[in-house]
């Protein structure tokens, strides 16, 4: 069978079906069925040439690659990652040092000897007492006493740490919590002294005394001497009372001062106001309760400070790594003088023996 020859412009020009039919096609000694079986070859082939008549519109484009496509996706998409995802932080070396403690937590891996707020004159003297303590006499040893300076400093470091982790702990104890633990309701625990979770805050034995008499006083002072109008006509059986409502006054700034210029009875405003004098021996009182009791509510306190202290759980976690941290390097600062010692008596021995050789 002879070959159908088309050329591209008579395709380019004409129908893919149209063409098909009015062509003319020259077939010798070939049977009917063999021509019908030549036009459906025809109709395949041309179908497969209207496809490429279509694809001929584009002839002078060039062929996709599909593997540099992908490549060149990858690399696009990792250059978005890159911009995403990578330095985002200053660049220049003024923008770098001032972020570079950002993220300090403890202190132990910091790259800097020395935290922002550490004193470079105290670091520098830490220096010079462990060099002339060590007195290191070679290369290697001054190599190892540095080291050994750095590791006792981070061990100052993390006990301070401990330190602040410990007081922040109890900082959380208030006055007023202290004083409900004790008992203690209403107004009187809402004017609960600060010195009432410091456990190391002294109260002299004349000063309990003294609270305590008061205190006596203005009980016998409320039980009789309801409704009275003028205090100046009783302050002189309640002495002790008075007295320290007047220091009481004094110390508060409180204007005029509670006795007269000679002190032989209240001053004039004083007088002409009862209700005042009342409302502070209320709030004179419940301070000099505290005071005549502190020794005996400290050691309540100091056994319930101790368990809320041991019951903050995180907190105590935290500070057990802090420790477990202060414990290595202090393993770390040991280790150090045993390597000074080490090369110090390998030092000595090289010596004495470069001794014989010569001998």
């Amino acid at each position: 069978m002879d070959k159908i020859q088309l050329s591209s412009s008579t395709l380019s020009n004409i129908s893919s079906n149209h063409a098909i039919r009015m062509m003319s096609i020259d077939l010798s000694n070939v049977h009917t069925a063999s021509l019908n079986t030549s036009v459906l070859a025809n109709t395949v082939s041309t179908s497969q040439l209207d496809e490429a008549n279509g694809a001929s519109s584009i002839v002078h484009t060039e062929p996709i690659n599909t593997q540099n496509a992908a490549k060149e996706s990858d690399q696009d998409q990792q250059s978005a990652t890159k911009k995403t995802h990578g330095q985002t932080g200053p660049k220049s070396s003024a923008g770098k040092k001032a972020i570079r403690f950002n993220a300090l937590k403890t202190g132990q891996h910091a790259k800097s000897t020395l935290l922002p707020f550490e004193d470079e004159k105290a670091y520098a003297k830490h220096l010079k007492e462990v060099f002339s303590a060590l007195a290191p006499a070679n290369y290697i040893e001054v190599q190892i006493a540095d080291e050994y300076a750095n590791a006792l400093w981070r061990i100052l470091r993390h006990e301070t740490r401990g330190v602040y982790e410990r007081e922040k702990i109890l900082e959380r104890l208030t006055p007023q919590m202290a004083a409900q633990m004790l008992g203690i309701t209403g107004n009187r625990a809402v004017r609960a002294p600060e010195y009432l979770t410091q456990l190391r805050h002294r109260v002299s034995q004349s000063e309990r005394q003294l609270a305590k008499k008061a205190l006596h006083e203005y009980a016998h002072l409320i039980e009789h001497a309801k409704g009275i109008q003028n205090f100046n006509l009783v302050w002189r059986q309640y002495p002790t009372l008075f007295e320290a409502l007047a220091t009481w006054i004094d110390a508060r700034q409180i204007k005029p001062t509670f006795f007269g210029p000679t002190s032989q009875g209240l001053s004039m405003a004083w007088q002409q106001n009862p209700n005042k004098i009342l409302s502070y021996l209320d709030e004179l009182a419940d301070e000099l309760y505290y005071l005549a009791n502190w020794e005996l509510m400290r050691p309540q306190i100091r056994t319930w400070m101790e368990a809320y202290y041991f019951s903050q759980r995180t907190e105590q976690h935290r500070i057990n790594q802090d420790e477990q941290l202060l414990m290595k390097e202090r393993n770390y600062a040991h280790s150090l003088l045993d390597r000074l010692m080490r090369q110090r008596k390998s030092g000595f021995l090289w010596n004495i023996s470069s001794v014989d050789t010569q001998l």
